[in-house]
């Protein structure tokens, strides 16, 4: 039985699966939460799934080395609007229903500021689209890094998590079912990491024209991030949980 490889469908994933994909090995992507559902139902048997979604089922995961995760700012999970954030926090914000870990990410944040914004789930992930419904607009992924050049970013939810905790803030942590060991998957995904980010500009050059994105920023988005699960990542996480759990959100 071949093994199903998944990803998250966004820029934020080019870099650790460039290599991997450059050799052949065909891989199955997917929004997080959609990817999530494809891991529920056995569609897939590797792949990133989003933080909230492992807390909520890790007595029947594996986890690996592999995650998403910002040392500071993460620039693709933001709160976007046409103007700064007022203070008071009565506005209300609208946010992508394809989103479960940011949305809850941005609760944490929100509470430990004290603010009582309304909060607005839409059927949409374009920032245009979401500010018809709300003062702010939650967008993640490849859309927000679209939104930044259009609005004005308000929050950044890894700066945020960095200034609130100290610690990075896992996204995604690459996960199998407990019973299948694939460690030798991880592995692979770690070494086609290892290889872009030593060969980062020539990922950062086939990323420009696949996604139609600036070099300069795409150079710094990439170095934005850490896809290795190490002791700081693993405090996040659990710091992440510690606060869903105080603010009842599991």
């Amino acid at each position: 039985m071949s093994i199903k490889i998944g990803k998250f469908g966004f820029v934020n994933n080019f870099l650790p699966y460039y290599r991997l994909e450059q050799n052949g090995v065909r891989v199955i992507e997917a929004l997080p939460k959609k990817l999530a559902g494809m891991f529920d139902e056995g569609k897939i048997d590797f792949a990133p799934v989003p933080s909230f979604y492992y807390i909520k089922n890790k007595d029947k995961l594996r986890t690996y080395e592999f995650c998403v995760a910002s040392k500071n700012s993460v620039l693709s999970v933001v709160l976007v609007s046409n103007g700064k954030m007022r203070d008071g926090g009565s506005e209300s914000i609208a946010v992508t229903d394809q989103t479960v870990t940011s949305l809850n990410l941005l609760k944490i944040i929100l509470r430990e500021k004290g603010r009582k914004n309304k909060i607005v789930p839409v059927n949409n992930c374009k920032a245009s689209e979401l500010l018809k419904h709300g003062t702010y607009a939650l967008v993640i992924g490849d859309e927000a890094i679209k939104a930044r050049l259009r609005y004005k970013v308000v929050m950044d939810l890894g700066v945020e998590w960095r200034e609130l905790t100290g610690y990075p803030m896992v996204f995604g942590i690459s996960t199998s079912r407990k019973d299948r060991d694939m460690t030798e998957v991880n592995r692979t995904v770690m070494d086609s990491i290892e290889w872009g980010e030593k060969n980062v500009e020539v990922v950062v050059a086939e990323a420009a024209e696949k996604f139609g994105m600036p070099v300069d920023f795409l150079d710094e988005y990439f170095k934005s991030l850490t896809y290795q699960m190490g002791a700081k990542e693993k405090r996040g996480l659990e710091l992440f949980e510690e606060k869903c759990h105080e603010y009842g959100l599991l």
